[in-house]
């Protein structure tokens, strides 16, 4: 007996996973059908479905921590690409086995690209949908510490927001989604230092130019250091942005005082002067009131600066204690679950 498998990655809400696998084979499937199973790390893979499909079987794997194609290392805070070592047996049979892992198809649609400053080279991935001679919104993607690195693509696999406003853009916006990538440092700065802000902008100048961007629907959303940074971004430069989507940060800024221990809780607070910046900008901003990474201080402090200044274009969600699982740091994947922020977003203009 020779099998052919395709085991196909999926990115989701909690990274990237391998969600199933389609099997071809010389020999009749179907009548084996309950007798083929999936293991990996000695451990039985539970399968949600089996659907026959063009001479083939395709069998959906539960979601399981051991399917991830992300390993997480803790020492330098950031996620690396590891298949997952999945084996099938079928019962009574001793086949020859062939496979494959597949990406998830929406990867291919970016481009992947490299800037240079005179400091820093800044890998970017892109995606553009519909006509490029009619003006188009920009969404401006910043992830967190654990997707820093190079040219890898990481920042599209670590979560599915960039997957979200991808789908969303093709279906139902002539828009651009730019997702740029900080290199790995030892210490959790990511956007933080000011070499990458610099390329940043020299990078939206480019695109802006290149992809004939409406200079009024530039949107600007993060995760976590990102969140922070599209904080900072927004406090900063109010006039360069439409709207902001901060998911589980603080304002950031140069040499202000932090508390809490950096990656443990670490928030700061937002000055009277940067609400008042914020306070022009529509901003829809997402925390966990559990977040053991980033406290929800940060958030609510923002909303305080913001409100105290008299802002009235500020939305804020603060998702209660054990709503957000299994990482409370992760708002993100409740705040892109929500079907009104991307048709929110999309109508906001300068």
């Amino acid at each position: 007996m020779n099998i052919n498998i395709i085991y196909q990655e999926e990115v989701t809400d909690n990274g990237t996973f391998v969600t199933s696998a389609m099997l071809k084979s010389d020999t009749d499937l179907k009548k084996l059908e309950k007798d083929v199973s999936f293991t990996v790390n000695n451990k039985e893979i539970n399968i949600r479905n089996v659907e026959e499909k063009s001479n083939s079987l395709i069998y959906y794997f539960e979601e399981m921590s051991e399917l991830s194609v992300l390993s997480f290392d803790a020492e330098k805070f950031i996620n690396n690409v590891s298949l997952p070592n999945i084996l099938v047996q079928v019962k009574n049979y001793l086949p020859h086995i062939a496979a494959e892992y597949r990406k998830d198809p929406f990867l291919k649609d970016f481009a992947e690209k490299i800037i240079q400053t005179d400091k820093v080279q800044l890998s970017y991935s892109i995606y553009a949908s519909g006509n490029k001679n009619v003006p188009r919104p920009l969404v401006l993607f910043l992830h967190g510490s654990g997707e820093r690195g190079f040219y890898n693509g990481m920042p599209l696999l670590g979560n599915d927001v960039p997957k979200t406003l991808y789908t969303y853009a093709k279906e139902k916006e002539n828009a651009v989604i730019l997702v740029p990538q900080a290199t790995w440092a030892p210490t959790l700065n990511g956007w933080f230092r000011k070499e990458f802000r610099a390329a940043l902008f020299k990078l939206l100048k480019q695109i802006t130019k290149e992809y004939n961007i409406d200079s009024k629907r530039i949107y600007l959303t993060g995760l976590s250091n990102g969140a922070s940074t599209t904080w900072f971004l927004g406090a900063n430069y109010p006039d360069l942005f439409a709207a902001l989507v901060p998911c589980s940060g603080y304002v950031y800024e140069d040499g202000k005082k932090g508390y809490g221990e950096q990656g443990k809780g670490r928030y700061m607070l937002a000055t009277s002067e940067e609400g008042q910046s914020l306070a022009q900008l529509p901003i829809w901003a997402f925390h966990a009131e559990d977040d053991p990474v980033v406290g929800v201080l940060g958030t609510k402090k923002a909303e305080e600066a913001i409100k105290n200044a008299g802002g009235k274009k500020l939305k804020v969600t603060i998702f209660p204690k054990g709503k957000v699982r299994p990482n409370p740091h992760a708002s993100w994947a409740y705040a892109y679950n929500n079907p009104e922020l991307l048709p929110w977003l999309f109508k906001q203009h300068k």
